[in-house]
Protein backbone atom coordinates (compact mmCIF):
# COMPACT_ATOMS: atom_id res chain seq x y z
CA UNK A 1 0.00 0.00 0.00
CA UNK A 2 3.10 2.39 0.69
CA UNK A 3 4.42 1.83 -2.52
CA UNK A 4 1.22 2.25 -4.21
CA UNK A 5 0.98 5.81 -2.69
CA UNK A 6 4.46 6.59 -3.76
CA UNK A 7 3.40 6.29 -7.32
CA UNK A 8 0.47 8.97 -6.78
CA UNK A 9 2.41 11.09 -4.48
CA UNK A 10 6.23 10.28 -4.40
CA UNK A 11 7.99 9.95 -0.84
CA UNK A 12 10.75 12.47 -0.41
CA UNK A 13 12.89 13.68 2.41
CA UNK A 14 11.26 16.42 4.29
CA UNK A 15 14.72 18.25 4.33
CA UNK A 16 16.08 18.20 0.99
CA UNK A 17 13.10 16.58 -0.95
CA UNK A 18 15.99 13.83 -1.47
CA UNK A 19 13.76 10.61 -3.40
CA UNK A 20 12.08 7.45 -1.22
CA UNK A 21 12.93 8.65 2.29
CA UNK A 22 11.26 9.91 4.49
CA UNK A 23 14.39 11.80 6.03
CA UNK A 24 17.39 11.14 4.27
CA UNK A 25 20.49 10.69 6.59
CA UNK A 26 22.11 13.54 5.41
CA UNK A 27 19.29 15.60 6.57
CA UNK A 28 19.16 13.74 10.06
CA UNK A 29 23.07 13.99 10.56
CA UNK A 30 22.17 17.64 10.70
CA UNK A 31 20.17 17.23 13.86
CA UNK A 32 23.84 17.10 15.98
CA UNK A 33 24.74 17.49 19.63
CA UNK A 34 22.98 20.22 21.20
CA UNK A 35 24.63 23.61 21.16
CA UNK A 36 24.12 26.87 23.11
CA UNK A 37 22.26 29.67 20.78
CA UNK A 38 20.91 31.74 23.19
CA UNK A 39 23.78 34.81 21.80
CA UNK A 40 21.86 34.86 18.89
CA UNK A 41 18.53 35.96 19.70
CA UNK A 42 17.95 39.71 20.66
CA UNK A 43 14.88 39.38 22.71
CA UNK A 44 16.46 37.18 25.49
CA UNK A 45 18.89 40.13 26.25
CA UNK A 46 17.72 40.58 30.08
CA UNK A 47 17.30 44.22 31.44
CA UNK A 48 18.89 43.61 34.64
CA UNK A 49 22.36 42.08 34.17
CA UNK A 50 21.45 38.87 34.39
CA UNK A 51 22.72 36.21 31.52
CA UNK A 52 19.93 35.76 29.15
CA UNK A 53 18.23 32.78 29.35
CA UNK A 54 20.43 29.22 28.33
CA UNK A 55 18.76 27.65 25.49
CA UNK A 56 20.71 24.42 23.78
CA UNK A 57 19.84 23.61 19.88
CA UNK A 58 20.08 20.42 17.77
CA UNK A 59 20.40 22.09 14.52
CA UNK A 60 21.14 25.75 12.12
CA UNK A 61 17.75 27.10 10.85
CA UNK A 62 18.56 27.15 7.66
CA UNK A 63 18.70 25.02 4.63
CA UNK A 64 17.48 21.43 4.47
CA UNK A 65 16.53 21.57 7.93
CA UNK A 66 14.56 25.05 7.67
CA UNK A 67 12.77 23.08 5.07
CA UNK A 68 12.80 20.26 7.76
CA UNK A 69 11.01 22.16 10.69
CA UNK A 70 8.20 23.98 7.88
CA UNK A 71 7.54 20.53 6.76
CA UNK A 72 7.16 18.63 10.19
CA UNK A 73 4.74 21.75 11.78
CA UNK A 74 2.98 23.49 8.91
CA UNK A 75 2.90 20.23 6.00
CA UNK A 76 1.39 17.64 7.77
CA UNK A 77 4.70 15.32 7.91
CA UNK A 78 3.81 13.54 11.02
CA UNK A 79 6.12 10.47 8.93
CA UNK A 80 9.12 12.33 10.27
CA UNK A 81 7.63 12.62 14.12
CA UNK A 82 9.71 9.03 15.32
CA UNK A 83 13.14 10.71 13.54
CA UNK A 84 12.70 14.29 15.42
CA UNK A 85 11.50 12.65 18.78
CA UNK A 86 15.06 10.24 17.91
CA UNK A 87 16.85 13.24 17.92
CA UNK A 88 15.72 14.79 20.69
CA UNK A 89 16.38 11.58 22.65
CA UNK A 90 19.68 11.49 22.09
CA UNK A 91 20.40 15.15 23.14
CA UNK A 92 18.82 14.64 26.21
CA UNK A 93 21.25 11.94 27.22
CA UNK A 94 23.50 14.68 26.49
CA UNK A 95 22.15 17.25 27.96
CA UNK A 96 21.86 15.32 31.07
CA UNK A 97 25.39 15.87 32.41
CA UNK A 98 25.24 19.19 32.63
CA UNK A 99 21.49 19.25 34.27
CA UNK A 100 23.01 16.41 36.73
CA UNK A 101 25.39 19.40 38.38
CA UNK A 102 22.29 21.95 38.85
CA UNK A 103 19.66 19.02 39.60
CA UNK A 104 17.99 15.87 40.18
CA UNK A 105 14.46 16.13 38.63
CA UNK A 106 12.90 18.32 36.17
CA UNK A 107 9.62 19.27 34.86
CA UNK A 108 9.88 19.49 30.74
CA UNK A 109 7.31 21.94 29.59
CA UNK A 110 6.80 22.14 25.90
CA UNK A 111 5.63 25.97 24.50
CA UNK A 112 1.68 25.29 23.74
CA UNK A 113 0.69 26.32 20.12
CA UNK A 114 -2.10 28.68 19.67
CA UNK A 115 -5.47 27.41 19.81
CA UNK A 116 -5.94 28.01 15.75
CA UNK A 117 -3.01 26.11 15.05
CA UNK A 118 -3.47 23.35 17.17
CA UNK A 119 -7.15 22.63 15.19
CA UNK A 120 -5.05 23.24 11.88
CA UNK A 121 -2.45 20.79 12.59
CA UNK A 122 -4.90 18.45 14.98
CA UNK A 123 -1.94 18.20 17.34
CA UNK A 124 1.05 19.96 18.69
CA UNK A 125 3.61 18.61 17.70
CA UNK A 126 6.12 19.88 20.37
CA UNK A 127 4.57 17.67 22.97
CA UNK A 128 6.66 15.15 21.65
CA UNK A 129 9.29 16.51 21.66
CA UNK A 130 9.03 16.77 25.27
CA UNK A 131 8.20 13.43 26.07
CA UNK A 132 11.40 12.25 23.74
CA UNK A 133 13.71 14.81 25.66
CA UNK A 134 12.43 13.42 28.93
CA UNK A 135 12.92 10.28 27.95
CA UNK A 136 16.62 10.98 27.31
CA UNK A 137 17.05 12.47 30.29
CA UNK A 138 15.48 9.66 32.53
CA UNK A 139 18.49 7.64 30.64
CA UNK A 140 20.80 9.27 31.97
CA UNK A 141 20.13 9.74 35.26
CA UNK A 142 17.69 13.02 35.75
CA UNK A 143 14.11 12.43 36.69
CA UNK A 144 12.29 14.27 33.96
CA UNK A 145 8.93 14.34 33.47
CA UNK A 146 6.91 15.86 30.67
CA UNK A 147 3.97 18.25 31.31
CA UNK A 148 1.78 20.11 29.20
CA UNK A 149 -0.63 21.03 31.43
CA UNK A 150 1.75 23.91 32.85
CA UNK A 151 1.20 26.52 30.12
CA UNK A 152 -1.76 27.10 27.74
CA UNK A 153 -2.71 30.01 25.31
CA UNK A 154 -5.31 32.27 25.99
CA UNK A 155 -7.69 32.55 22.80
CA UNK A 156 -7.21 34.85 20.38
CA UNK A 157 -3.77 34.81 20.34
CA UNK A 158 -2.32 34.58 16.96
CA UNK A 159 0.57 32.36 15.78
CA UNK A 160 4.09 34.08 15.48
CA UNK A 161 4.86 32.63 12.76
CA UNK A 162 5.05 35.64 9.55
CA UNK A 163 5.60 38.32 12.83
CA UNK A 164 8.54 40.51 13.24
CA UNK A 165 10.62 41.10 15.96
CA UNK A 166 8.23 43.94 17.80
CA UNK A 167 5.15 42.34 16.48
CA UNK A 168 5.81 38.47 18.17
CA UNK A 169 6.64 40.39 21.53
CA UNK A 170 3.37 42.45 21.51
CA UNK A 171 1.44 39.29 20.14
CA UNK A 172 2.54 37.17 23.33
CA UNK A 173 1.79 39.56 25.98
CA UNK A 174 0.10 38.58 28.25
CA UNK A 175 -1.08 35.83 26.30
CA UNK A 176 0.35 32.60 28.09
CA UNK A 177 -1.20 31.43 31.18
CA UNK A 178 0.55 28.98 33.87
CA UNK A 179 -1.18 26.82 35.82
CA UNK A 180 -0.86 27.52 39.85
CA UNK A 181 1.08 24.84 41.31
CA UNK A 182 3.43 24.63 44.26
CA UNK A 183 5.88 22.41 42.53
CA UNK A 184 9.50 23.43 43.55
CA UNK A 185 10.67 21.26 40.33
CA UNK A 186 12.82 23.10 37.88
CA UNK A 187 11.74 23.62 34.35
CA UNK A 188 13.45 22.86 31.33
CA UNK A 189 11.25 24.44 28.43
CA UNK A 190 10.82 23.15 24.99
CA UNK A 191 9.94 24.54 21.22
CA UNK A 192 10.40 23.98 18.29
CA UNK A 193 12.61 27.01 16.56
CA UNK A 194 14.36 29.89 18.77
CA UNK A 195 14.67 33.08 16.15
CA UNK A 196 14.31 36.51 17.94
CA UNK A 197 13.85 35.11 21.12
CA UNK A 198 10.19 36.66 22.09
CA UNK A 199 8.29 33.08 22.69
CA UNK A 200 10.81 32.31 24.71
CA UNK A 201 11.21 35.29 27.09
CA UNK A 202 7.32 35.08 27.31
CA UNK A 203 7.59 31.58 28.39
CA UNK A 204 10.38 32.52 31.03
CA UNK A 205 8.61 35.80 32.40
CA UNK A 206 5.06 33.51 32.42
CA UNK A 207 6.49 30.29 34.31
CA UNK A 208 8.83 32.91 36.56
CA UNK A 209 5.81 35.09 37.85
CA UNK A 210 3.98 31.42 38.38
CA UNK A 211 6.94 30.67 40.88
CA UNK A 212 8.52 28.01 38.75
CA UNK A 213 12.69 27.99 38.12
CA UNK A 214 13.47 28.12 34.70
CA UNK A 215 17.19 26.06 33.89
CA UNK A 216 16.76 26.82 29.90
CA UNK A 217 15.08 25.71 27.03
CA UNK A 218 15.50 22.87 24.37
CA UNK A 219 14.63 23.53 20.45
CA UNK A 220 15.00 22.14 17.46
CA UNK A 221 16.72 24.63 15.39
CA UNK A 222 18.28 28.38 16.17
CA UNK A 223 18.72 30.92 13.74
CA UNK A 224 22.62 30.83 13.57
CA UNK A 225 25.07 32.68 15.68
CA UNK A 226 26.34 36.19 13.39
CA UNK A 227 29.99 35.33 12.33
CA UNK A 228 32.39 36.19 14.82
CA UNK A 229 29.76 35.14 18.34
CA UNK A 230 31.44 32.99 20.29
CA UNK A 231 28.58 30.61 22.12
CA UNK A 232 29.20 29.82 25.92
CA UNK A 233 31.01 26.28 26.22
CA UNK A 234 29.53 23.79 26.48
CA UNK A 235 28.52 21.56 28.54
CA UNK A 236 27.82 24.25 31.21
CA UNK A 237 25.47 25.04 34.58
CA UNK A 238 22.32 25.98 33.50
CA UNK A 239 21.22 29.27 35.34
CA UNK A 240 18.01 30.39 36.33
Amino acid sequence: MARLGDLVVPLACAGCGARGVVLCPGCRALLGDPWRCERGAPRLDRTDGLPPLPVWALAALRGPVHGLVVAWKDGGRRDVDAALAASMLAAGETLAVALREVTCRVDVVPVPSSPRSTLRRGCVPVVGLAAALSAGLRASGVGARPDARVLRRRLGVRDQAGLGRDARGHNLAGALVARPTESDVPVLVVDDVLTTGATLAAVHDTLARAGRSVLGAVVLAATPLAPGTLAPAFPSCPGT
